[in-house]
């Protein structure tokens, strides 16, 4: 979410009626041990906006002030709806918890998403080589334009091989994965010795298995990643105003007409993000 301050609670000061605001969605308590050293993603006491109270899809909403984080002055509401959610996750997933190295190779899972969309570019931007995947040929040619050098079908049972073939056989440096199930035991099979799978969700499944011999033998990490930092927030919104992070629109559509963009994420037809304007 992204707008403008319209009242301030009584105990706030550091903000003025009108400044332009994004939001971080996951509201953290700000004084338990993990808060206190900015690790806002890990906190004891959070709560999911728009999930354990109400959320984004009105003309008001209500949030804590520490939640707050100033817009750029030309970063439109627009931009920062689409990126402060899905390309802080994977501003999160690949500056927080992975370390790209220039030149590494990175597989991107389903590119056309928002985390995925968002991460092809922040591996671009730190010089990484990037493969990605996509159910369709709008979503993988989606990719292709986002800076894959290739994007391959998950639907194909051959697509961990056609990865590896990339990568002259020997595999990626890191999985970007949001998925779960089925596809994050697949993953390990693109994956180079020492590699490393950060994954953020679990949509297709929270129970996947997994062969532990392949596993310890070639010293592959798998890294949970969740939510985002208030400093992950502040990075996503400065790449987005120096141009080197860009939401991908799918459309924007009013909020009498939100139901409609939920169906097309239900009916997975959606490239990129839907952004809802009040």
């Amino acid at each position: 979410m992204a707008g403008e301050i319209l009242r301030l609670g009584a105990e706030v000061t550091a903000w003025r009626p009108g400044d332009r605001v994004a939001i971080q969605s996951n509201l953290f308590c700000g004084a338990c041990e993990f808060c206190a050293r900015g690790e806002e993603s890990l906190c004891l006491a959070a709560t999911l906006l728009g999930v354990q109270c109400d959320g984004g899809l009105a003309e008001q909403v209500v949030v804590p002030a520490r939640s707050l984080v100033q817009l750029p002055d030309d970063l439109d509401f627009t931009t920062s709806a689409a990126l402060t959610l899905a390309g802080s996750t994977a501003m999160h997933m690949l500056t927080r918890r992975v370390s790209v190295p220039a030149g590494a190779w990175v597989l991107v899972i389903g590119g056309a998403s928002g985390v995925g969309s968002a991460a092809i570019q922040i591996a671009r931007g730190l010089g990484a080589r990037v493969v990605s995947t996509g159910s369709t040929a709008a979503k993988r040619a989606l990719a292709l334009r986002l800076g894959a050098e290739a994007a391959v079908d998950t639907a194909d049972p051959a697509w961990p091989a056609q990865v590896r073939q990339l990568t002259g056989k020997r595999g990626v440096d890191i999985v970007v994965e949001h998925v779960g199930g089925l596809l994050l035991e697949q993953v390990f099979h693109c994956l180079a010795r020492g590699g490393t799978v950060v994954t953020c969700g679990a949509t297709a499944g929270r129970e996947p298995t997994l062969q532990l011999w392949p596993f310890f033998v070639k010293e592959q990490r798998l890294v949970g990643s969740y939510s985002r930092t208030r400093k992950d927030l502040e990075t996503t919104l400065a790449w987005a105003k120096e141009g080197r992070l860009r939401p991908v629109l799918d459309r924007v559509l009013s909020l009498a007409d939100a139901p409609a963009g939920l169906a097309a994420l239900r009916a997975r037809t959606v490239l990129g993000k839907v952004v809802v304007t009040p």
